[in-house]
Protein backbone atom coordinates (compact mmCIF):
# COMPACT_ATOMS: atom_id res chain seq x y z
CA UNK A 1 0.00 0.00 0.00
CA UNK A 2 1.96 2.98 -1.25
CA UNK A 3 -1.00 5.53 -1.29
CA UNK A 4 -3.10 5.97 2.44
CA UNK A 5 -7.02 5.11 1.78
CA UNK A 6 -10.20 5.64 2.91
CA UNK A 7 -10.89 4.21 6.59
CA UNK A 8 -13.69 2.63 5.55
CA UNK A 9 -11.72 0.62 3.49
CA UNK A 10 -9.57 -0.77 5.70
CA UNK A 11 -9.21 -4.65 6.99
CA UNK A 12 -10.92 -4.70 10.42
CA UNK A 13 -7.24 -5.79 12.01
CA UNK A 14 -5.82 -2.57 10.40
CA UNK A 15 -8.52 -0.46 11.38
CA UNK A 16 -7.74 -1.75 15.15
CA UNK A 17 -4.23 -0.67 15.14
CA UNK A 18 -4.99 2.53 14.03
CA UNK A 19 -7.26 3.09 17.22
CA UNK A 20 -4.59 1.96 18.72
CA UNK A 21 -2.06 3.75 17.40
CA UNK A 22 -4.48 7.02 18.10
CA UNK A 23 -5.14 5.62 21.68
CA UNK A 24 -2.18 7.00 24.04
CA UNK A 25 0.91 9.08 22.61
CA UNK A 26 -0.31 9.70 18.95
CA UNK A 27 0.60 13.49 19.27
CA UNK A 28 4.03 12.81 20.34
CA UNK A 29 4.26 10.01 17.64
CA UNK A 30 3.15 11.88 14.99
CA UNK A 31 5.65 15.09 15.81
CA UNK A 32 8.15 12.29 15.02
CA UNK A 33 6.60 10.98 11.85
CA UNK A 34 7.14 14.54 10.96
CA UNK A 35 10.32 14.84 12.50
CA UNK A 36 11.21 11.74 10.01
CA UNK A 37 9.93 13.69 7.06
CA UNK A 38 6.90 11.73 6.70
CA UNK A 39 9.30 8.91 5.38
CA UNK A 40 7.38 5.97 4.20
CA UNK A 41 10.09 3.09 5.37
CA UNK A 42 11.96 5.24 8.61
CA UNK A 43 14.04 3.54 10.55
CA UNK A 44 13.20 2.57 13.72
CA UNK A 45 16.35 3.75 16.29
CA UNK A 46 16.76 2.84 20.26
CA UNK A 47 19.38 5.08 22.39
CA UNK A 48 20.10 8.25 24.16
CA UNK A 49 22.48 11.68 23.65
CA UNK A 50 24.74 12.74 26.41
CA UNK A 51 26.79 16.19 26.97
CA UNK A 52 29.57 15.82 28.44
CA UNK A 53 30.94 19.43 30.31
CA UNK A 54 34.60 19.71 28.86
CA UNK A 55 35.74 21.94 31.84
CA UNK A 56 33.81 19.96 34.89
CA UNK A 57 33.38 16.61 33.22
CA UNK A 58 29.82 16.31 34.05
CA UNK A 59 27.62 14.82 31.81
CA UNK A 60 23.80 14.72 31.30
CA UNK A 61 21.06 13.39 29.21
CA UNK A 62 19.35 15.46 26.74
CA UNK A 63 17.86 12.97 25.29
CA UNK A 64 16.62 9.34 25.49
CA UNK A 65 14.23 7.08 23.08
CA UNK A 66 12.86 5.25 26.51
CA UNK A 67 10.65 8.73 26.92
CA UNK A 68 8.88 8.07 23.57
CA UNK A 69 6.03 6.05 22.07
CA UNK A 70 7.12 2.85 21.72
CA UNK A 71 10.42 3.78 23.04
CA UNK A 72 12.17 4.14 19.77
CA UNK A 73 13.34 7.30 17.42
CA UNK A 74 12.04 7.50 13.94
CA UNK A 75 15.07 8.41 11.30
CA UNK A 76 14.24 8.80 7.79
CA UNK A 77 15.76 6.39 4.99
CA UNK A 78 17.34 8.92 3.16
CA UNK A 79 16.89 6.91 -0.33
CA UNK A 80 16.91 8.62 -3.89
CA UNK A 81 14.63 6.41 -5.31
CA UNK A 82 11.20 7.75 -5.57
CA UNK A 83 9.78 4.69 -6.10
CA UNK A 84 11.01 3.32 -2.42
CA UNK A 85 9.84 6.61 -0.39
CA UNK A 86 9.09 9.62 -2.59
CA UNK A 87 8.61 11.65 0.90
CA UNK A 88 12.82 11.12 1.17
CA UNK A 89 13.40 11.39 -2.54
CA UNK A 90 11.48 14.90 -2.56
CA UNK A 91 13.73 15.79 -0.39
CA UNK A 92 16.66 14.28 -1.98
CA UNK A 93 15.58 16.16 -5.31
CA UNK A 94 15.07 19.85 -3.65
CA UNK A 95 18.67 19.39 -2.18
CA UNK A 96 19.59 18.12 -5.84
CA UNK A 97 18.39 21.75 -7.07
CA UNK A 98 19.73 23.66 -4.69
CA UNK A 99 23.22 22.38 -5.25
CA UNK A 100 22.64 22.71 -9.06
CA UNK A 101 21.55 26.20 -8.44
CA UNK A 102 24.13 27.34 -6.71
CA UNK A 103 26.84 26.23 -9.34
CA UNK A 104 24.63 28.14 -11.91
CA UNK A 105 23.67 31.52 -10.08
CA UNK A 106 25.54 31.68 -6.69
CA UNK A 107 24.12 31.08 -2.91
CA UNK A 108 25.19 28.28 -0.13
CA UNK A 109 28.54 30.04 -0.17
CA UNK A 110 28.98 30.26 -3.73
CA UNK A 111 29.58 33.84 -4.95
CA UNK A 112 27.21 34.97 -7.25
CA UNK A 113 29.45 36.21 -9.60
CA UNK A 114 29.30 32.95 -11.05
CA UNK A 115 26.30 33.91 -13.03
CA UNK A 116 29.07 35.57 -15.22
CA UNK A 117 31.22 32.63 -16.12
CA UNK A 118 30.43 31.00 -19.46
CA UNK A 119 28.54 28.11 -19.09
CA UNK A 120 26.94 25.29 -20.93
CA UNK A 121 24.05 22.68 -20.52
CA UNK A 122 25.53 19.57 -22.23
CA UNK A 123 23.59 16.38 -23.27
CA UNK A 124 25.65 13.43 -23.89
CA UNK A 125 23.61 10.15 -25.56
CA UNK A 126 24.83 6.65 -26.07
CA UNK A 127 25.42 5.31 -29.75
CA UNK A 128 22.36 3.24 -31.52
CA UNK A 129 23.05 -0.45 -30.59
CA UNK A 130 19.92 -1.14 -33.26
CA UNK A 131 17.16 0.19 -34.26
CA UNK A 132 13.96 0.88 -31.13
CA UNK A 133 10.88 2.45 -31.54
CA UNK A 134 10.32 5.93 -31.31
CA UNK A 135 8.10 9.30 -31.38
CA UNK A 136 9.50 10.97 -33.90
CA UNK A 137 7.28 15.28 -33.72
CA UNK A 138 7.38 18.02 -35.48
CA UNK A 139 5.29 20.51 -33.30
CA UNK A 140 1.54 19.13 -32.89
CA UNK A 141 2.73 16.39 -36.48
CA UNK A 142 3.76 13.04 -35.16
CA UNK A 143 5.92 11.25 -37.69
CA UNK A 144 5.90 7.58 -38.17
CA UNK A 145 8.68 5.82 -36.64
CA UNK A 146 10.62 4.34 -38.78
CA UNK A 147 9.42 4.99 -42.29
CA UNK A 148 11.25 2.15 -44.83
CA UNK A 149 10.33 0.63 -48.03
CA UNK A 150 7.46 -1.59 -48.03
CA UNK A 151 8.14 -4.97 -47.41
CA UNK A 152 11.88 -4.71 -46.54
CA UNK A 153 12.77 -7.24 -43.62
CA UNK A 154 15.33 -7.91 -41.69
CA UNK A 155 18.11 -10.82 -41.78
CA UNK A 156 15.59 -12.57 -39.04
CA UNK A 157 12.55 -12.05 -41.17
CA UNK A 158 11.22 -9.36 -39.22
CA UNK A 159 10.03 -6.21 -41.11
CA UNK A 160 12.67 -3.75 -41.12
CA UNK A 161 10.76 -0.62 -40.61
CA UNK A 162 7.40 0.65 -38.74
CA UNK A 163 5.18 3.26 -40.07
CA UNK A 164 3.03 3.69 -37.03
CA UNK A 165 3.03 6.88 -35.35
CA UNK A 166 3.18 5.98 -31.65
CA UNK A 167 1.59 7.66 -28.85
CA UNK A 168 3.79 9.09 -25.63
CA UNK A 169 2.65 6.53 -23.72
CA UNK A 170 2.99 3.39 -26.69
CA UNK A 171 4.60 0.54 -24.31
CA UNK A 172 6.35 -0.50 -27.82
CA UNK A 173 8.81 3.00 -27.24
CA UNK A 174 12.26 1.84 -26.94
CA UNK A 175 11.49 -1.89 -27.71
CA UNK A 176 13.81 -2.86 -30.95
CA UNK A 177 12.10 -3.65 -33.97
CA UNK A 178 14.10 -7.19 -34.10
CA UNK A 179 15.36 -8.34 -30.89
CA UNK A 180 17.76 -10.60 -32.54
CA UNK A 181 19.23 -7.94 -34.58
CA UNK A 182 19.45 -5.72 -31.88
CA UNK A 183 22.91 -6.10 -29.66
CA UNK A 184 21.99 -6.31 -26.51
CA UNK A 185 25.58 -7.19 -24.90
CA UNK A 186 27.65 -4.34 -26.39
CA UNK A 187 24.30 -1.74 -24.73
CA UNK A 188 25.17 -2.89 -21.30
CA UNK A 189 28.66 -3.05 -22.11
CA UNK A 190 28.58 0.42 -22.89
CA UNK A 191 26.37 1.42 -20.09
CA UNK A 192 29.00 0.01 -17.59
CA UNK A 193 31.92 2.23 -19.97
CA UNK A 194 30.13 4.98 -19.17
CA UNK A 195 31.74 6.50 -16.21
CA UNK A 196 35.21 5.92 -17.57
CA UNK A 197 34.04 7.36 -21.19
CA UNK A 198 33.19 10.49 -18.98
CA UNK A 199 35.85 10.70 -16.89
CA UNK A 200 38.05 10.68 -20.66
CA UNK A 201 35.48 13.21 -21.75
CA UNK A 202 36.68 15.51 -19.02
CA UNK A 203 40.33 15.20 -20.12
CA UNK A 204 39.90 15.81 -23.63
CA UNK A 205 38.11 19.16 -23.04
CA UNK A 206 41.04 20.61 -21.45
CA UNK A 207 43.36 19.54 -24.31
CA UNK A 208 40.85 20.99 -27.36
CA UNK A 209 40.68 23.77 -24.89
CA UNK A 210 44.17 24.48 -25.43
CA UNK A 211 44.62 23.49 -28.67
CA UNK A 212 41.90 26.34 -29.80
CA UNK A 213 44.38 28.91 -27.82
CA UNK A 214 47.48 27.41 -28.71
CA UNK A 215 48.29 26.26 -25.29
CA UNK A 216 49.73 23.26 -23.65
CA UNK A 217 47.50 21.37 -21.12
CA UNK A 218 49.56 22.03 -18.40
CA UNK A 219 49.92 26.04 -18.77
CA UNK A 220 46.06 25.78 -19.75
CA UNK A 221 45.21 24.63 -16.49
CA UNK A 222 47.57 27.51 -14.69
CA UNK A 223 44.92 29.71 -16.39
CA UNK A 224 41.02 28.20 -16.13
CA UNK A 225 39.42 25.03 -14.71
CA UNK A 226 36.42 23.12 -15.83
CA UNK A 227 33.95 22.82 -13.71
CA UNK A 228 30.90 20.72 -13.96
CA UNK A 229 27.89 18.62 -12.26
CA UNK A 230 26.20 15.47 -14.11
CA UNK A 231 23.13 13.38 -13.67
CA UNK A 232 22.46 10.51 -15.57
CA UNK A 233 19.13 9.34 -16.90
CA UNK A 234 17.65 5.88 -18.58
CA UNK A 235 16.41 6.21 -22.23
CA UNK A 236 13.49 3.99 -22.99
CA UNK A 237 15.58 1.73 -24.59
CA UNK A 238 18.03 1.12 -21.48
CA UNK A 239 20.84 3.05 -22.35
CA UNK A 240 21.88 5.75 -19.89
CA UNK A 241 22.75 9.13 -21.36
CA UNK A 242 24.17 11.97 -19.23
CA UNK A 243 22.84 16.09 -18.76
CA UNK A 244 25.92 18.04 -17.64
CA UNK A 245 26.32 21.71 -16.25
CA UNK A 246 29.95 23.21 -17.41
CA UNK A 247 31.37 25.98 -16.38
CA UNK A 248 34.64 27.63 -17.29
CA UNK A 249 36.51 29.19 -13.95
CA UNK A 250 39.94 31.09 -13.67
CA UNK A 251 42.34 29.17 -12.05
CA UNK A 252 43.05 30.29 -8.29
CA UNK A 253 45.72 28.93 -5.77
CA UNK A 254 42.47 28.07 -3.50
CA UNK A 255 40.45 25.83 -4.86
CA UNK A 256 37.76 26.02 -2.47
CA UNK A 257 34.57 27.21 -4.09
CA UNK A 258 34.20 30.35 -2.10
CA UNK A 259 37.52 31.65 -4.44
CA UNK A 260 35.57 31.49 -7.62
CA UNK A 261 36.62 33.95 -10.41
CA UNK A 262 35.31 34.09 -13.93
CA UNK A 263 38.01 33.25 -16.28
CA UNK A 264 40.36 35.65 -18.54
CA UNK A 265 39.84 36.13 -22.06
CA UNK A 266 39.40 34.85 -24.45
CA UNK A 267 38.09 31.83 -22.62
CA UNK A 268 33.73 32.04 -23.63
CA UNK A 269 30.84 30.12 -23.52
CA UNK A 270 31.22 29.91 -27.40
CA UNK A 271 35.04 28.78 -27.23
CA UNK A 272 33.86 25.97 -24.69
CA UNK A 273 31.57 24.52 -27.33
CA UNK A 274 33.61 24.43 -29.52
CA UNK A 275 36.28 22.38 -27.72
CA UNK A 276 33.17 20.56 -26.67
CA UNK A 277 32.65 19.38 -30.44
CA UNK A 278 36.32 18.80 -30.73
CA UNK A 279 36.76 16.22 -27.96
CA UNK A 280 33.64 14.25 -27.80
CA UNK A 281 33.77 12.52 -30.82
CA UNK A 282 37.06 11.46 -30.45
CA UNK A 283 36.46 9.63 -26.99
CA UNK A 284 36.91 6.27 -26.85
CA UNK A 285 37.44 3.42 -24.00
CA UNK A 286 38.68 -0.01 -24.93
CA UNK A 287 36.72 -3.01 -23.79
CA UNK A 288 37.85 -5.84 -22.49
CA UNK A 289 37.75 -8.82 -25.77
CA UNK A 290 35.90 -11.34 -24.50
CA UNK A 291 36.22 -15.27 -25.74
CA UNK A 292 39.28 -13.64 -28.51
CA UNK A 293 36.12 -11.86 -30.30
CA UNK A 294 36.50 -8.69 -31.91
CA UNK A 295 37.76 -5.33 -29.89
CA UNK A 296 35.05 -3.00 -29.02
CA UNK A 297 35.09 0.64 -28.21
CA UNK A 298 33.04 2.71 -26.00
CA UNK A 299 32.19 6.20 -28.25
CA UNK A 300 29.34 8.70 -27.32
CA UNK A 301 26.20 8.62 -29.60
CA UNK A 302 25.80 11.32 -32.43
CA UNK A 303 23.45 13.29 -30.71
CA UNK A 304 25.33 15.76 -28.50
CA UNK A 305 22.98 18.46 -27.32
CA UNK A 306 24.86 22.10 -26.82
CA UNK A 307 22.64 25.19 -24.99
CA UNK A 308 24.01 27.99 -23.57
CA UNK A 309 22.91 29.23 -20.08
CA UNK A 310 22.04 32.53 -19.90
CA UNK A 311 21.15 35.33 -17.14
CA UNK A 312 17.11 34.88 -16.33
CA UNK A 313 17.48 38.63 -17.21
CA UNK A 314 19.19 38.17 -20.36
CA UNK A 315 17.64 35.15 -22.04
CA UNK A 316 17.46 34.79 -25.71
CA UNK A 317 15.97 32.19 -27.94
CA UNK A 318 17.80 28.58 -27.76
CA UNK A 319 18.56 29.34 -24.30
CA UNK A 320 18.16 28.38 -20.64
CA UNK A 321 17.93 30.05 -17.38
CA UNK A 322 19.80 29.04 -14.47
CA UNK A 323 16.35 28.23 -13.04
CA UNK A 324 15.20 25.97 -16.00
CA UNK A 325 18.43 23.74 -15.67
CA UNK A 326 18.67 23.10 -11.91
CA UNK A 327 15.14 22.37 -12.69
CA UNK A 328 15.23 19.59 -15.49
CA UNK A 329 19.02 18.20 -13.92
CA UNK A 330 17.06 17.46 -10.26
CA UNK A 331 13.98 16.00 -11.14
CA UNK A 332 15.99 12.85 -12.87
CA UNK A 333 18.17 12.58 -10.10
CA UNK A 334 15.27 10.50 -8.25
CA UNK A 335 15.12 7.66 -10.96
CA UNK A 336 16.18 4.92 -11.96
CA UNK A 337 15.44 1.53 -13.60
CA UNK A 338 12.52 0.91 -11.60
CA UNK A 339 10.60 3.07 -14.69
CA UNK A 340 10.99 0.21 -16.07
CA UNK A 341 9.01 -2.48 -13.60
CA UNK A 342 9.32 -3.78 -10.41
CA UNK A 343 12.14 -5.47 -9.37
CA UNK A 344 14.73 -3.72 -10.84
CA UNK A 345 14.82 -1.31 -6.88
CA UNK A 346 17.22 -3.90 -5.85
CA UNK A 347 20.57 -6.73 -6.31
CA UNK A 348 19.49 -9.18 -8.24
CA UNK A 349 20.58 -12.84 -7.61
CA UNK A 350 20.29 -15.90 -9.81
CA UNK A 351 16.61 -17.03 -8.65
CA UNK A 352 15.36 -13.48 -10.13
CA UNK A 353 15.75 -14.53 -13.50
CA UNK A 354 13.42 -17.11 -13.89
CA UNK A 355 11.19 -13.85 -12.37
CA UNK A 356 11.64 -11.28 -15.14
CA UNK A 357 8.28 -11.85 -16.89
CA UNK A 358 7.15 -8.63 -15.32
CA UNK A 359 9.74 -6.95 -16.99
CA UNK A 360 9.34 -5.50 -20.77
CA UNK A 361 10.70 -8.01 -22.81
CA UNK A 362 13.67 -5.71 -24.16
CA UNK A 363 14.34 -4.71 -20.21
CA UNK A 364 14.43 -8.33 -19.35
CA UNK A 365 17.12 -9.47 -22.49
CA UNK A 366 19.50 -6.51 -21.12
CA UNK A 367 19.37 -8.24 -17.43
CA UNK A 368 20.06 -11.75 -18.99
CA UNK A 369 22.97 -9.55 -21.36
CA UNK A 370 24.01 -8.61 -18.06
CA UNK A 371 24.43 -11.94 -16.17
CA UNK A 372 25.98 -13.41 -19.19
CA UNK A 373 28.68 -11.51 -19.39
CA UNK A 374 29.56 -11.49 -15.81
CA UNK A 375 30.62 -15.02 -15.83
CA UNK A 376 32.92 -14.13 -17.79
CA UNK A 377 36.99 -13.31 -15.92
CA UNK A 378 37.75 -11.00 -18.63
CA UNK A 379 35.00 -8.98 -17.24
CA UNK A 380 35.51 -9.23 -13.57
CA UNK A 381 36.32 -5.45 -12.86
CA UNK A 382 32.50 -4.35 -14.90
CA UNK A 383 31.08 -5.97 -11.79
CA UNK A 384 27.88 -6.76 -14.14
CA UNK A 385 25.97 -9.07 -12.27
CA UNK A 386 26.09 -7.16 -9.48
CA UNK A 387 24.61 -4.10 -11.34
CA UNK A 388 22.34 -6.01 -13.33
CA UNK A 389 19.79 -4.34 -11.63
CA UNK A 390 20.98 -1.17 -13.79
CA UNK A 391 21.39 -3.05 -16.86
CA UNK A 392 25.28 -2.87 -16.24
CA UNK A 393 25.41 1.00 -15.11
CA UNK A 394 27.90 0.82 -12.11
CA UNK A 395 28.71 4.86 -11.85
CA UNK A 396 27.30 6.96 -9.01
CA UNK A 397 23.94 8.60 -10.44
CA UNK A 398 24.86 12.13 -9.56
CA UNK A 399 28.08 13.45 -9.54
CA UNK A 400 30.16 16.60 -9.73
CA UNK A 401 33.75 18.02 -9.83
CA UNK A 402 34.82 19.48 -6.18
CA UNK A 403 34.87 23.16 -7.03
CA UNK A 404 31.46 23.42 -8.90
CA UNK A 405 29.27 23.80 -5.51
CA UNK A 406 28.24 22.66 -2.23
CA UNK A 407 27.51 19.25 -1.11
CA UNK A 408 25.10 17.51 -0.35
CA UNK A 409 26.35 17.20 3.47
CA UNK A 410 26.39 20.95 4.10
CA UNK A 411 22.67 21.32 2.68
CA UNK A 412 21.91 18.65 5.40
CA UNK A 413 23.91 19.69 7.82
CA UNK A 414 22.08 23.39 7.00
CA UNK A 415 18.89 21.80 7.24
CA UNK A 416 19.30 19.74 10.59
CA UNK A 417 20.74 23.12 12.28
CA UNK A 418 17.36 25.00 10.96
CA UNK A 419 15.50 22.68 12.24
CA UNK A 420 16.99 22.40 15.95
CA UNK A 421 16.23 26.07 15.71
CA UNK A 422 12.94 26.23 14.94
CA UNK A 423 12.06 23.69 17.85
CA UNK A 424 14.40 25.82 20.71
CA UNK A 425 12.78 28.01 22.45
CA UNK A 426 13.56 31.70 21.09
CA UNK A 427 15.57 30.22 18.03
CA UNK A 428 18.53 29.38 20.19
CA UNK A 429 19.28 25.57 21.08
CA UNK A 430 20.50 25.11 24.05
CA UNK A 431 22.51 22.33 25.94
CA UNK A 432 22.24 20.42 28.96
CA UNK A 433 23.19 23.22 31.23
CA UNK A 434 20.86 25.28 29.46
CA UNK A 435 23.24 27.47 28.13
CA UNK A 436 23.43 28.56 24.01
CA UNK A 437 24.94 25.13 22.20
CA UNK A 438 28.79 25.51 21.52
CA UNK A 439 30.89 22.45 20.58
CA UNK A 440 33.68 24.15 22.60
CA UNK A 441 31.64 23.61 25.89
CA UNK A 442 30.66 20.35 25.75
CA UNK A 443 31.19 17.21 23.96
CA UNK A 444 28.63 15.57 22.68
CA UNK A 445 28.09 11.72 23.06
CA UNK A 446 25.42 9.66 21.09
CA UNK A 447 24.92 5.70 21.30
CA UNK A 448 22.12 4.15 19.33
CA UNK A 449 20.65 0.52 18.51
CA UNK A 450 19.15 -0.52 15.56
CA UNK A 451 15.49 -2.19 16.42
CA UNK A 452 14.02 -2.28 12.59
CA UNK A 453 12.96 -0.60 9.93
CA UNK A 454 9.36 0.49 8.90
CA UNK A 455 6.17 1.27 10.96
CA UNK A 456 5.61 -1.84 13.47
CA UNK A 457 1.96 -2.00 12.14
CA UNK A 458 0.04 -1.66 8.70
CA UNK A 459 -2.59 0.67 10.83
CA UNK A 460 0.29 2.94 11.52
CA UNK A 461 1.67 2.92 8.63
CA UNK A 462 -1.68 3.99 7.08
CA UNK A 463 -1.36 6.85 10.00
CA UNK A 464 1.40 7.93 8.47
CA UNK A 465 0.92 7.97 4.83
CA UNK A 466 -2.15 10.15 5.44
CA UNK A 467 -0.10 12.50 6.90
CA UNK A 468 2.10 12.86 4.31
CA UNK A 469 -0.50 13.26 1.52
CA UNK A 470 -1.93 15.90 4.00
CA UNK A 471 2.14 17.67 4.11
CA UNK A 472 2.30 17.59 0.13
CA UNK A 473 -1.04 19.03 0.08
CA UNK A 474 -0.32 22.22 2.15
CA UNK A 475 2.76 22.59 0.62
CA UNK A 476 1.22 22.73 -2.86
CA UNK A 477 -1.30 25.15 -1.70
CA UNK A 478 1.51 27.05 -0.08
CA UNK A 479 3.06 27.32 -3.38
CA UNK A 480 0.43 28.40 -4.75
CA UNK A 481 -0.54 31.20 -2.71
CA UNK A 482 3.13 31.99 -3.00
CA UNK A 483 3.24 32.27 -7.19
CA UNK A 484 -0.13 34.00 -6.58
CA UNK A 485 1.54 37.08 -3.99
CA UNK A 486 4.28 36.95 -6.30
CA UNK A 487 2.91 37.84 -9.62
Amino acid sequence: MTEPVRVGELLPGVLGEVVERASHGYDRWAELVAQAGYCHHPIRLAGRVEQADRQSGEVRTVYDSEREPDGVLLKACGTRRESRCPSCAATYRADAYQLLAAGLKGGKGIPDTVASHPRLFVTFTAPSFGRVHSRKAQGRLVLPCHPYRQGARCPHGVRAGCWHRHAEDDPRLGEPLCAACYDAEAQVLWNALAPELWRRTTIAIHRALGRLVGLQEGKLRRLVRISYAKVAEFQRRGAVHFHAVIRLDAATTCRCPDCLAPPPEPFTAGLLEQALKQAVPTVRVPCPPVDGGPERYARWGKQLDVRNITRSDDEQAGELSAEQVAGYIAKYATKATESFGSGLDRRLTADDLDRLDQLPAHVAELVRACWKLGGHAELDGLRLRAWAHMLGFGGHWSTKSRRYSTTFTVLRRARVAFAKRRRARDGIPLDAWDRPEDDQAVVVVASWVYVGSGYETEGERWLALSAAARAREQRRVAWEELCIAAA
